[in-house]
């Protein structure tokens, strides 16, 4: 317990004095604490990503997963990664050339009428997936705290919370890309020791064998093994996979931020191929969990469990600080720019024109809070980590989606009949959260496919930009 404590708040002072470091550089300018003026290097482009990217909510919730249903739970998480593979070949230098800071300035710019009012739903659809994310975070790191200082998981949360919000406010951008090159390394590391430990711990890769020869069969140890037809896993790439051809707020925001295009686009597709393969080694790390725990622990918390019951050994408290090093590297991402997206698109378009830098700054704080707090509501009250991930993808795709691809297209729908579409999508997804339309891949599928036709209805066309 003293080593974890040491080693943990040895950690936390490094994350504060890395942001307080760069305070200053974030302070008077909004271009410099949202975008980092537009000069992050390779580097810094390399690690915010793979922090971002490899979260704790991915880690837990996957380790749940493969845990429960075999190594083929992978395609679920590296579905996004191939989909975003495509992003970057076709679609990163264009963001580029458009000069696009978001998802919600392309919807202005596509569908400019009623002066950008369509920023509006899709900053409300945009936070919906990043609450969720945040709230992943939250979940996974709260189940770690429980089991490793034995208190109340809403006290755990309401700590993680407080840190969090704390240093990610401090200096924007800048701050959340400097902690997070420490933070990839930590994650990275820990990642590969905790596969190491586990499979030791497991008796190696024969006992592992004999095991699912004797309890399960070998189809847990596949990666490519399913019980889905064709058509079911069409639809469910159809309904959680093409989200990310239009992808996350905040790596819009890391690409406008980039010194150039190519280091937008390899500073993008080199971590995309280091997460592919960390997702294969979390994958297998719930198979070996499995055996270890012989299939009655909590799937939730089965790798927290392993690592409290291994003791506090010097590398069992590095990896397990490596695990809230990549929870905490996700979830600053996507609290910043939930606050960045209200402070441009809500507070600086609609309400306060002529808002100064420190202005902006201060509403971007302010909203990194009540963005926090929203997704500490949604932690305590959801448990199944993965399945918030795609709640949240899914919501956000039902009201997005159509719009986004239709927006890349010569000849654009009228700015009304987007958002009539995108007024439907909200109606399904309010009827999700009611309960009264499951969360589900053809559900999802059919609420997009409406969205579609409705954004397709001729409605008043509205004067839209010509083609550079």
């Amino acid at each position: 317990m003293t080593n974890a404590l040491i080693i943990g708040g040895v950690y936390l002072i490094v994350l504060f004095v890395l942001s307080a470091f760069l305070i200053r550089k974030a302070l008077t300018s909004f271009e410099d604490y949202s975008y980092c003026g537009r000069s992050l290097s390779i580097g810094f482009v390399f690690f915010t990503y793979l922090g971002t990217w490899i979260g704790g909510g991915t880690i837990i919730g996957l380790v749940g997963r493969s845990h429960d249903f075999g190594a083929s739970q992978y395609w679920i998480m590296a579905m996004s990664c191939i989909v975003e593979l495509f992003f970057a070949f076709f679609l990163i230098e264009k963001i580029r050339d458009k000069k696009y800071r978001s998802i919600t300035e392309f919807f202005s710019a596509n569908y400019p009428g009623h002066h950008g009012i369509v920023r509006i739903p899709a900053a409300g659809a945009l936070l919906v997936r990043n609450v969720t994310m945040i709230a992943m975070q939250f979940s996974a790191l709260s189940y770690l705290i429980t089991i490793t200082f034995g208190i109340g998981r809403s006290l755990a949360l309401m700590i993680i919370f407080i840190v969090i919000i704390t240093y990610t406010v401090l200096s924007g951008l800048w701050g959340v890309a400097l902690t997070d090159v420490f933070q990839g390394i930590l994650q990275t590391f820990s990642i590969i020791a905790l596969i190491v430990v586990t499979l030791y711990a497991a008796g190696g890769l024969s006992s592992v064998e004999q095991f699912y020869l004797a309890e399960e069969g070998m189809d847990s140890l596949s990666l490519f093994y399913t019980n889905m037809r064709w058509y079911e896993i069409v639809m469910y790439v159809a309904a959680f996979g093409l989200f990310f051809l239009m992808n996350d707020q905040t790596n819009w925001e890391r690409i406008y931020a980039s010194k150039g295009s190519r280091t937008a686009k390899w500073g993008f597709m080199l971590p995309l191929i280091i997460t592919l393969i960390s997702l294969v080694l979390i994958s297998y790390l719930g198979v070996f969990q499995r055996v270890i725990s012989g299939g009655v622990e909590d799937s939730q918390s089965v790798l927290y469990t392993f690592l409290f019951a291994r003791g506090g050994s010097i590398l069992t408290i590095i990896i397990m600080v490596g695990l809230i090093a990549a929870i905490m590297s996700s979830a600053d991402s996507f609290l910043l720019a939930s606050g960045i997206m209200v402070s441009e698109d809500i507070i600086k378009k609609f309400i306060i024109p002529n808002a100064s830098d420190r202005e902006m700054i201060f509403f971007t704080r302010i909203f990194v809070v009540v963005t926090g707090s929203v997704a500490f509501t949604f932690a305590i009250n959801i448990y199944d980590i993965l399945s918030l991930w795609l709640t949240g993808i899914g919501m956000t795709s039902i009201i997005l989606l159509p719009g986004y691809f239709l927006g890349w297209c010569r000849r654009k729908p009228s700015t009304d009949s987007i958002l009539a579409g995108m007024v439907a999508g909200v109606v399904c997804v309010l009827l999700m959260i009611f309960g009264i339309i499951p969360v589900e891949a053809p559900y999802i599928c059919a609420c997009c496919i409406l969205n579609l036709f409705i954004s397709l209805i001729p409605l008043k066309r509205s004067v839209v930009p010509q083609e550079s």
